[in-house]
């Protein structure tokens, strides 16, 4: 075992409560914002599509548990596949994932800017100083160490649910659906809210199904902590089941709390801010909405966090197998943290963030174009994880460990449903002008990166002839030069 590896086991710290508050927290942020985009086909049909990603994310859900029960390593979905399909299939995870975790990271950031810029009555134009704020911010914050970084996503994510539970109690006493999705008023009312329960037939439930991902986004990010968990193999199943349990009742709340309540679901289709559209709704401009404006960033920063956290980790895991440059394999070794593959991930996504935003010089569009980048990645990873796990089945490698009631069929539903939202995302990328770019650019990243890969794969192989026949290689050139 090599030093890095010895110090990347010596943290354990992690327990089912904090991977619950890990899992939870990669997501809540969905409920915040970023998942009003479903409503494009109505509410009726943002619960259809709704309806779909949450059997995809449960069955997903139920194969991961089982997966890092087999093989609890930092890698999470690249670990898996790598080891049950091989080094190109898990590197091509590994792409796929790192897309996901990177811009969403930035996704995130944005919604947080957009947040900031609201409270504090800022212009838009000084949104890149409030990313680079939290980016540096929560950067430090994750490499100062795993302890402080598990009981502040603990804290921040409690939080969160908090925020969410008092908008659902606060909604009650006005909530009317007959109103705001049936868009039936009584007769001495002058404006009535549009019907929105249903809209634009298959092709509005195709266009919102997307989006209905950003519900669970996230959770599949779990495993990539299990190197920091106590008894992973007996614990990661408790966390992740836990955690997607605690998504699917939030993720229908918010929808029906969001939509049956002022403006209506169609005016939430078109908001930015959907969660403190609602506390405005439900708190009506009191003194108790200023102080809850601000708890609202709290679920921007929980998933804002996990998510650096978990990018850290799968960079670090990637580069152990040196296949991403081996700086980012380097651990502190006071901290015992992935320093450089934080800081790496960190100015990544950064830099995505601020490309895009002035590549589609339209801030109400920037957000959606990333959410399907991200998906790009995410849909990818999921299927090769669905993958990875039959194999593990086929094979019978996990005998003693958790199973997923589930078993392969599971596997194959979600697959399938994979497919049918990866095919609704490319239908609306290239029919739409802005759309397409996320399209192109994940074609473009997944070309370049197994370009990469054999490349590299070719000179490796090149190196150990020449190791073989006593010629000097580039490793030795490299060691020779103390690189």
């Amino acid at each position: 075992m090599s030093a890095i590896e010895e110090q990347s086991e010596k943290v354990k710290y992690a327990r089912v409560y904090h991977l619950w508050a890990m899992g939870v927290g990669a997501v809540i942020s969905g409920d915040f914002f970023g998942w009003q985009a479903c409503l494009a086909g109505g509410f009726a049909g943002a619960c259809i599509a709704l309806g779909t990603v949450t059997v995809l994310y449960v069955l997903l859900s139920f194969c991961i548990a089982e997966l890092a029960s087999h093989n609890p390593g930092a890698g999470g979905p690249y670990t898996f596949a790598t080891e049950l399909l091989g080094k190109p299939l898990g590197f091509l995870t590994g792409l796929a994932e790192s897309l996901n975790v990177i811009v969403t990271t930035a996704v995130i950031a944005v919604g947080i800017s957009a947040y900031m810029v609201d409270i504090t009555g800022t212009d838009s134009k000084w949104e890149p100083l409030w990313w680079f704020a939290f980016f540096f911010f929560f950067t430090v914050l994750n490499i100062l160490g795993v302890k402080l970084s598990f009981n502040f996503e603990l804290l921040f994510t409690v939080i969160s649910l908090l925020v969410l539970i008092v908008f659902y109690g606060a909604a009650v006493p006005k909530f009317d659906f007959n109103k705001y999705v049936l868009g039936e008023c009584s007769g001495n009312e002058t404006q009535c809210p549009k019907r929105w329960l249903w809209n634009d037939g298959f092709d509005g439930i195709a266009e919102g199904l997307s989006f209905s991902l950003w519900f669970y986004l996230g959770i599949e990010e779990l495993p990539m902590v299990t190197e920091e968990t106590i008894d992973a193999s007996r614990t990661m199943p408790i966390g992740m089941l836990a955690s997607i349990c605690t998504l699917v009742v939030i993720s229908f709340l918010t929808l029906l709390f969001s939509s049956a309540v002022e403006p209506g679901a169609h005016m939430i289709w078109q908001d930015t801010s959907p969660l403190l559209t609602g506390y405005k709704t439900v708190f009506e401009n009191g003194s108790a909405l200023d102080y809850f404006t601000w708890i609202l960033l709290v679920g921007l920063i929980a998933s804002f966090h996990s998510f650096l956290f978990c990018t850290g980790r799968l960079l670090y895991a990637i580069s152990r197998d040196g296949l991403f440059p081996s700086p980012l394999a380097l651990i502190s070794k006071w901290l015992k943290t992935p320093f450089v593959a934080l800081a790496a991930g960190s100015l990544a996504s950064f830099s995505i963030t601020v490309i895009l935003y002035y590549a589609i010089d339209d801030g109400d569009k920037l957000g959606s174009v990333m959410i399907n980048l991200a998906l790009l990645g995410a849909l990818v990873s999921y299927v090769l994880q669905c993958v990875s796990y039959i194999v593990l089945k086929v094979k019978r490698l996990n005998p003693d460990t958790y199973h997923s009631p589930f078993h392969i069929p599971g596997a194959v539903v979600c697959i399938l449903l994979c497919v049918l939202v990866y095919a609704c995302i490319i239908k609306e990328g290239v029919q739409s002008d802005v759309y397409i770019y996320s399209v192109i650019a994940a074609a473009l990243y997944y070309a370049i990166g197994m370009i990469y890969f054999f490349v590299r794969r070719f000179l490796e192989k090149e190196d150990v002839v020449k190791q073989d026949s006593g010629r000097p290689t580039l490793t030795k050139y490299v060691a020779d030069a103390n690189l």
